[in-house]
């Protein structure tokens, strides 16, 4: 106990000191672990300051102004003008075509015009089958397939050629109608391409024929395929389709007469034939293959082309019978043995260039969906034209197309030899009517000197075959002339429905033309940033066409070129004839 007290005794003695040490001791293991903490903190709220600083400068980099609240208001007032003004150019697009879409009032009488005045687009106001009521007087119907013969003829002379072919009205009917045309179809291959003779001689010593060749057996072609009820009594829908193919019939030759200008006789025009022309279901977006121009066949090549582009019968030639000929020509002389199919499938394609149905057609134009849309604006009809044509004169034709009142949007292009055409022509009238054309190359039209140019494939082996070759036929009358065959769509537009488009509807999982709105957003992005790139730098170096052609090979055997393929003189403005290449079952010599 004493020496507690001792004990006691010392602290209170030194107490003031020993506190005062526990006091700092104590102070000073505060102040670290405060200050510790403090650290730690706040290294890591200023990693994370400079963390957002960094991205917003990144993102100010790729975005200069960044979207806000102010930025969202201006940008809708942005998207209204241009929905305005996309409204805006519907409604002209469509008024300037109600101009060019008339329905012949003087011909058919207005009582016969005014059931289809407000039909627009028709199949939202006709079903398929037709419902009680939706069928207009069957005398309207008849008396629009008397139109149709008398119209034709008028309509050939817009090309200035001269229409041959015999149109069925209702009432006709038997093996004729459904064999696509008059039973002397058949035989009309022998004059169809570049006819057997010469036309009759005016006063002025000028040879009096038209300016345009259209063979007959094309002619024929055309009748079964845009009027495959020709023969009996059209429905409403055949009525109205018919209409509109007599309507785009007419733009085609209108390009033709734009091409030719003021061409007078053959020898000024610059398209001589046609071939064919075609839309709707029978036309195919297919791609050609490019071949050099000018390359004889080897081996057994030529008969083979022959035949295929003679003798075919599928839907890859410009005739040739489907279900909807089929049923016209059954019901015209047999009667109906089945339900006719809707006269709209497979006439429109969709934004892909595919054929289309009757019923998808019908629940796009009734969707309000925003997918549907395009289909809502426009149908898309699918034309293609098989031209003889001057080689020089190409960039006319495609020109034409596109300043045509109602416009041709070209997606294909291929160019054959002028062989191509004239095979071809022979394949059509029905499917069977000019047989012995396609075999021989265009009728007696053919050119023994060139080694029967077109005939069973086999040009540049000139009349080897036959005693040597010494022996020289009359020249071509147009040696600078190839075929073309122009793909490409006719836009028929609906009347304008804002509400129809969906636009309340869109998301970014919207999808479009085959990719979601986000993925067009992107791809706009990065054209953009790539256009600004490329406009920074300096354009690549491109090689011109001339350089990226292989060097020509050597050939000590090459043969002497025929007389009419010689080189031109020095101081004429205008090209070599194309060659006469052979395609082999139909491709291209040209793709584009």
């Amino acid at each position: 106990m004493d020496q507690l007290k001792q004990s006691f005794a010392a602290a209170a003695k030194y107490g003031f000191w020993i506190g005062t040490g526990a006091i700092t001791l104590g102070a000073l293991v505060i102040w670290f672990m405060v200050t510790g903490a403090l650290v730690e903190e706040n290294n890591s709220r200023t990693s994370k300051i400079k963390s957002d600083v960094s991205a917003v400068s990144t993102l100010r980099s790729e975005l200069s102004e960044h979207p806000n609240q102010i930025s969202k208001a201006a940008m809708d007032l942005l998207v209204e003008g241009r929905q305005a003004e996309v409204l805006q150019v519907w409604q002209e697009v469509y008024d300037a075509q109600r101009d060019i879409l008339v329905w012949p009032e003087e011909e058919l009488t207005t009582e016969f015009v005014d059931e289809f005045r407000d039909l627009t687009p028709i199949e939202t106001h006709i079903a398929h089958p037709p419902e009680d009521g939706q069928e207009i007087p069957s005398s309207y119907r008849n008396l629009y397939a008397y139109y149709i013969k008398d119209v034709l003829p008028s309509i050939a002379e817009i090309a200035k050629a001269e229409w041959e072919a015999e149109f069925r009205s209702a009432g006709a009917g038997g093996m004729d109608a459904m064999m696509g045309g008059p039973m002397d179809s058949m035989m009309s291959g022998m004059e169809g391409y570049g006819g057997m003779g010469r036309g009759p001689i005016n006063i002025a010593g000028v040879e009096d024929v038209p300016l345009v060749d259209w063979p007959v057996s094309s002619q024929s072609a055309i009748i079964t395929e845009l009027f495959p009820w020709q023969g009996r009594t059209p429905s409403t829908l055949e009525v109205y389709y018919s209409q509109e193919n007599l309507w785009i019939l007419r733009q085609l030759l209108a390009i033709v007469a734009d091409v030719n200008g003021e061409a007078q006789q053959p020898f000024e025009a610059k398209i001589h034939v046609i071939n064919h022309l075609s839309l709707g279901k029978k036309v195919k977006f297919t791609a050609g293959s490019i071949q050099k121009p000018g390359v004889a066949m080897t081996g057994g090549m030529g008969m083979d082309m022959g035949m295929d582009m003679g003798m075919g019968m599928g839907d890859d030639m410009y005739g040739g019978m489907d279900s909807g000929d089929l049923y016209g020509g059954m019901d015209s002389g047999m009667g109906t043995m089945s339900e006719a199919p809707d006269p709209v499938d497979n006439r429109y394609v969709d934004t892909a260039y595919e054929p289309i149905d009757g019923a998808t057609l019908r629940s796009a134009l009734e969707s309000e969906s925003p997918e549907d849309a395009p289909l809502k604006v426009a149908k898309r009809v699918p034309v293609m034209m098989s031209l003889q044509i001057d080689q020089r004169y190409i960039p006319d034709l495609l020109a034409a197309c596109g300043s045509a009142p109602l416009m041709v949007e070209v997606k294909q292009v291929r160019i054959l030899p002028k062989s191509a055409g004239s095979s071809a022509v022979g394949a059509m009238g029905g499917g069977m009517g000019g047989g012995m054309d396609s075999m021989m190359g265009g009728g007696m039209d053919m050119d023994m000197g060139m080694g029967m140019d077109g005939g069973m494939g086999m040009g540049g082996m000139g009349m080897g075959m036959m005693g040597g070759g010494a022996s020289q036929g009359p020249k071509e009358k147009f040696p600078l002339d190839v075929t073309v065959e122009v793909y490409g769509l006719i836009h028929i537009y609906n009347p304008p429905d804002e509400d129809k488009l969906g636009v309340e509807q869109v998301t970014e999982d919207t999808v479009l033309d085959g990719e979601t709105m986000a993925q067009s957003a992107e791809e706009d992005l990065k054209e953009g940033s790539n256009g600004a790139g490329a406009g920074a730098g300096t354009q690549p170096a491109v090689d011109t066409p001339d350089s990226a052609l292989p060097p020509p090979a050597a050939d000590p055997d090459a043969t002497t070129p025929a007389e009419d393929a010689t080189t031109p003189d020095a101081n004429e403005a205008s090209p070599q004839p194309a060659g006469e290449a052979s395609v082999p079952g139909g491709s291209a010599g040209t793709t584009g």
